[in-house]
């Protein structure tokens, strides 16, 4: 029988922290060295947490730590409590920062990830001016390269700056719903101009497979694109974030190849001249992997003296 009076637990965010980290990274030399204490320390804080919620979090898995069903269980409730806590540290340390931070976003990313990264950063500086930026990603890249940009949202990676992976999304082909593909005639393809990185994707994948293809036609913005699509003028390939009533998905059975998934990533260029770009690059960084915090340690010792956010 359950005792309804028994008093609730409080658990420990620095345990909270350290199983997050292991959950991550599978191993716990993996996550010690994420946290900044040695392999025994995270064992003995594993152990700890295991005692205070009376489950058994881990099972093992060769050199793995493989999550329990009361661990995946109490995973996503780490997350959160975690992510609400840097929430509240962060929006006090930073609830006076002021200034204007200048945001480009591509295409794909404007509808998708976007509101998702505005409602973030509003939330936690609230007096800071957001200027958004809406273009083709190759155009946005260049911005961020000659400081036009303080961060880029892209669904394209570029080498030459630091990237935060926002979220993974599949990517489909897509026609119009009633749309019927020709056996044996070459693929119809409607893709945006150059230079466009799902445009070479796309190529690439055909030709890797052999597959014959024809441009029907082609669109300078994304707009443009889905309503050539939705005219039944040919196929497409973007991320399943584009589906609509009026499209379909095709797949192996319509002759066309797998494609890789869809990377959403914000973009710091670390030669940026505005030091609030590297503040909100880090703080998005410690949002989406919480057990990054540094924790400081006494020299000799496993447990941190003070836990904190890497904003500097």
């Amino acid at each position: 029988m359950i005792n309804a009076n028994r008093p609730i637990m409080n658990l420990d965010l620095d345990l909270l922290r350290t199983f997050v980290a292991v959950a991550d990274l599978n191993t716990f030399a993996a996550a010690a060295a994420a946290v900044c204490r040695t392999q025994s320390a995270v064992s003995q804080q594993m152990q700890r947490l295991e005692q205070l919620v009376g489950k058994e979090l881990f099972a093992r898995h060769g050199r793995n730590k493989l999550l329990t069903e009361h661990g995946i269980q109490l995973l996503g409730y780490a997350r959160k409590i975690l992510r609400f806590n840097d929430e509240a540290c962060m929006s006090l340390m930073f609830s006076n920062l002021q200034g204007v931070l200048t945001l480009g976003a591509s295409d794909e990313s404007a509808d998708t990830i976007l509101p998702f990264l505005l409602n973030r950063i509003s939330s936690v500086y609230p007096k800071l001016a957001l200027d958004v930026s809406v273009k083709r990603n190759a155009y946005m890249i260049d911005m961020l390269t000659d400081h036009k940009v303080d961060l880029v949202v892209t669904t394209h990676r570029p080498g030459q700056f630091d990237c935060l992976t926002l979220r993974h999304s599949p990517t489909h082909w897509y026609c119009a719903a009633e749309y019927v593909m020709q056996k044996g005639e070459p693929v119809p393809l409607v893709l945006l101009d150059d230079p466009s990185p799902f445009r070479d994707m796309v190529l690439s994948a055909l030709n890797e497979a052999n597959i014959p293809w024809r441009l029907a036609y082609v669109a300078s913005t994304l707009a443009a694109v889905r309503a050539a699509v939705k005219a039944g003028l040919g196929v497409t390939a973007r991320p399943v974030e584009m589906m609509s009533p009026d499209l379909r998905v095709l797949s192996g059975n319509d002759g066309l190849p797998p494609l890789p998934e869809t990377e959403y990533l914000l973009c710091y260029n670390p030669t940026s001249h505005n030091e609030l770009a590297k503040i909100v690059f880090d703080a998005m960084v410690n949002y989406h992997n919480p057990w990054q915090y540094m924790a400081v340690t006494p020299e000799g010792g496993d447990d941190p003296l003070v836990v904190e956010g890497d904003f500097k």
